[in-house]
């Protein structure tokens, strides 16, 4: 299928994968060999062959209803619904954000789960505090940091996980282990900042888990207030995502408190 690592071969069957992927739509949810051939101008025994990869890769599978017929596989439902649910966090949570970010004077950043770590998806910058610290969207932040932490004590990817667990050293691991563990027993994590800031983040949950940490940066480690407030942001926008079950069970104290602050303001 390929004429070499990194070749010209391996671009286009990459590229042949993703035409054939195109073809499922939601009015066209399968497909034999025969129909993906015609529809991409491909003969029968190629897209035979893609089709059969792309089943052992878990992409693809045979239709239960038409035995010839191929259908999305796991992996693509997965992915389907990984996009999907941060597709919905990142519409839901900009005005969530401004609001905190007007309520603490402090940026507020919202971080979705990426392979190697929390990564900046939103910023909210329009807090009127002395000082004003800059998130870059796209910066992929270290687990050893606020929103790491919880990504660390709340996240299913047990894989990515365990290659992280597996890479520090024993004195290392035991703190952040420690820091960890208390990130989950106050459904909130503080990392210290220079300058004697601090950086307080929470969880966002759907209704499979966590989808998204939201953080308040630049305030004091201590500061009650920002952390009421931010665990109030973080409820709103996980009752709109449909997670409020998932934060009663997962959050020291359930819903009941979060939800007497958010009536209350």
């Amino acid at each position: 299928m390929t004429s070499g690592s990194g070749g010209t071969g391996d671009i286009q069957a990459v590229q042949r994968v993703g035409q054939l992927l195109a073809l499922f739509t939601l009015d066209r949810p399968r497909l034999t060999v025969a129909e993906a051939a015609s529809l991409v101008g491909l003969n029968r025994s190629t897209v035979s062959r893609y089709f059969g990869s792309l089943v052992l890769a878990g992409v693809l599978e045979r239709s239960r209803e038409e035995q010839a017929a191929y259908e999305p596989g796991p992996l693509l439902l997965q992915l389907g619904a990984v996009a999907q649910g941060q597709r919905r966090v990142l519409d839901l949570a900009p005005s969530h954000m401004r609001r905190l970010s007007r309520e603490t004077g402090l940026t507020v950043v919202l971080s979705l789960w990426g392979s190697a770590g929390p990564v900046v998806s939103l910023v909210s910058e329009v807090g009127t505090g002395p000082i004003l610290v800059t998130v870059r969207v796209g910066t992929t932040l270290d687990m050893d940091s606020a929103q790491g932490h919880l990504f660390l004590h709340f996240s299913e990817d047990h894989e990515a996980l365990a290659k992280y667990w597996g890479s520090l050293d024993p004195v290392k691991r035991r703190r952040v282990e420690a820091e960890v563990a208390d990130a989950g027993e106050r459904g909130l994590s503080t990392v210290s900042a220079p300058v004697g800031m601090a950086v307080l983040a929470a969880p966002v949950f759907d209704d499979h888990g966590i989808a998204a940490t939201i953080a308040a940066v630049g305030g004091q480690p201590d500061d009650t207030e920002i952390a009421t407030a931010l665990r109030r942001a973080a409820f709103r926008i996980t009752a709109e995502m449909g997670g409020t079950e998932v934060w009663r069970s997962l959050i020291p104290g359930g819903a009941d408190d979060v939800v007497e602050s958010v009536e209350a303001s």
